[in-house]
């Protein structure tokens, strides 16, 4: 897949349920690779973040 981790593709799989965050790499582009799975991680870190200083 040519599109990057924040393509409209990914958008409703990145989203939070509830309190819940998933992250893995089957949830970025670069499936099956440790990259896809830290930038996966980090997008949810990020999130968590931004919701605990809101």
């Amino acid at each position: 897949m040519s599109e990057g981790p924040d393509a409209p593709t990914f958008a409703p799989l990145n989203q939070a349920a509830g309190r819940v965050y998933f992250a893995g790499d089957h949830l970025s582009y670069a499936d099956a690779w440790q990259h896809g799975a830290f930038t996966s991680a980090r997008k949810a870190v990020t999130a968590l973040h931004t919701r605990v200083l809101a």
